[in-house]
């Protein structure tokens, strides 16, 4: 089944590269995670990627995310749109006279902004690419999309929002214990924490001021939430003028982890038909609320017992580097990254499908945890996932040499492993992977961390 799945994914790349104009120009602001996936895609495709670094996406967010590889045409974010645009045109120039951009697409959570920015100055809303400014402020802010549900008369989180604790502790009344602290903008649940009391979360709140987060913002206020108690889903979309079609939603799992409140444990693929009924169309309701429109969504969504509420909705595609476009592709004939590129045509757009199709078999993408930091001197654990009888692809930048930190959010996972197969061998491979990660995937330069299996030194 699984090579079955992978011949009609290279075959359906074949006859969609021959489709497409060599000289149609993809831009992708900051290629780095799923980013870099999209110009290898779109790059086989025929289309001609350059990659756009925003300002946002500084060298040290650069360094420390895989990013697009050596071989594509860069442009640096100008003092201005206008600029930034002739920068772009200059670059087409110097190999080409006619060479159009269709669309600028962000790549990664830094380049939203620039991406619909650069898409209006070229007039690209109409074709697919970026969004019209929203009246309610930005879009990312998850403040600014809250506020737009209320508006909307959708289910919202309760929260208090600001930069001190002194404008916030009056108002915590009413969202009870425990309650969620954490950035207004932010991603990977980096600086997100349940607090089990209002110390705790007055001491979280003044962490969350005293330091920087991964991926910096302007906007330094931070939330207090009520805790919404059900399961997590993703659900995401690819729009074109405001009609949405699911290319896939998933069921997150998550635990305390390493003294972190919330550690991604897996993301596990989910039919249509296994969905609750109102959380496709409760998310696209969303969708309509924010004004977008065009192009790629990743929202995360709670089921409470009163409904689905929104935690949250990022206007690029779904991340973990990517990894996750094997296991959509074999379950669903597509993924997020193929249906991004195919809403850039109005034709490719209507041939997919509003939902997606009935899968032929079960899938999970788990992430790898690591519970020991340390430089890298082998990867055992790798090596025996590789093995397991539902295996169909690893995903991880950790090799010998490798600093590995211990896993306590999604920018510290160890991989991501994609399995396939019969739901009974899934639950019995990832049981497996469980064992594996607490007796240690690696063995480290320091002796004392390099652990065993099976009562053998790893080697």
């Amino acid at each position: 089944m699984v090579l079955l799945g992978l011949k009609f994914v290279f075959a359906r790349v074949r006859r969609t590269r021959k489709q497409t104009s060599a000289m149609e120009v993809i831009v992708i602001v900051d290629p780095v995670s799923t980013g870099a996936r999209m110009a290898e895609v779109a790059s086989s495709r025929g289309f001609r990627v350059v990659s756009l670094w925003s300002k946002e996406c500084t060298p040290q967010i650069r360094g420390a995310l895989a990013g697009i590889r050596d071989g594509y045409e860069a442009v640096e974010e100008q003092a201005s749109i206008a600029a930034t645009v002739e920068a772009i045109q200059d670059q087409l120039r110097r190999t080409s006279s006619s060479a159009t951009v269709s669309a600028c697409i962000p790549g990664m959570e830094t380049g939203v902004k620039l991406a619909d920015l650069i898409s209006l100055h070229l007039g690209l809303l109409p074709h697919g690419s970026g969004n019209a400014a929203f009246a309610g402020g930005d879009r990312r802010n998850k403040h600014v999309q809250q506020k737009a549900l209320e508006k909307s008369g959708l289910r919202a989180v309760r929260e208090v929002c600001g930069s001190k604790w002194q404008d916030v502790k009056d108002f915590l009344g009413d969202l009870g214990l425990p309650m969620v602290v954490k950035p207004v903008q932010s991603g990977g649940t980096d600086g997100v924490k349940l607090c089990q009391s209002l110390e705790e979360a007055e001491e979280h709140f003044s962490h969350l001021n005293a330091t920087k987060r991964r991926v910096d913002s302007p906007d330094t206020a931070i939330l207090c939430q009520e805790f919404l108690a059900g399961q997590e889903y993703a659900v995401d979309h690819v729009s074109r003028n405001g009609v949405h079609k699911t290319v896939m939603t998933w069921v997150y799992e998550k635990k305390a982890l390493n003294g972190s409140t919330f550690v991604y444990l897996a993301a596990r693929p989910l039919e249509t038909k296994e969905c609750p009924p109102e959380m496709i169309s409760y998310t696209r309701a969303v969708l309509d609320a924010l004004q977008v429109r065009n192009g790629a969504t990743h929202a995360e969504v709670k089921m409470t017992p009163d409904g689905p509420c929104l935690v949250e909705v990022n206007m690029r595609m779904m991340g973990a580097h990517g990894a996750f476009i094997p296991l959509a592709r074999l379950l669903t004939g597509t993924s997020q990254v193929d249906a991004t590129l195919d809403s850039l045509s109005q034709e490719r757009f209507d041939a997919l499908p509003d939902i997606p199709r009935a899968f032929g078999t079960s899938g999970v993408m788990v992430s790898l945890v690591s519970y020991s930091a340390g430089t890298v001197t082998s990867t055992p654990g790798y090596e025996r996932m590789k093995k397991l009888a539902t295996f169909l692809e690893l995903n991880s930048s950790i090799s010998c040499g490798s600093a590995v930190a211990v896993t306590v959010d999604a920018f510290t996972i160890s991989g991501h492993l994609l399995l396939a197969g019969s739901n009974d061998q899934i639950r019995a491979d990832v049981a497996e992977v469980r064992r594996l990660e607490e007796e240690g995937l690696f063995c480290f330069a320091d002796e004392a961390k390099c652990f065993s299996f099976g009562g053998g030194v790893a080697a």
